[in-house]
């Protein structure tokens, strides 16, 4: 991959972690509480909401679901 194109899925990839962190604090949720309900420890959630552990899609998708979002919804605004 070109360094141009890494870039902008890096920034991509960043915005969408950006994203689950607003909606699980529109939801109300800490980070804590959003771990708890993915059966995660708090740092394990930290560490992927920070980009430090790789978000796979499989837990992308149990974060929307837990925070009752559809993957179509996530993506409406996106830029």
């Amino acid at each position: 991959m070109k360094e141009k194109e890494r870039e902008k899925v890096e920034n991509y990839y960043f915005e969408i972690l950006r994203k689950i962190a607003n909606k699980r604090a529109e939801a109300g949720l800490s980070q804590i509480d959003l771990a708890l309900k993915l059966g995660l420890t708090d740092s394990g959630y930290f560490k992927v909401e920070k980009g430090i552990t790789k978000l796979d899609i499989q837990r992308f998708l149990s974060i929307l679901y837990k925070l009752d979002i559809s993957p179509k919804e996530f993506f409406e605004d996106f830029n």
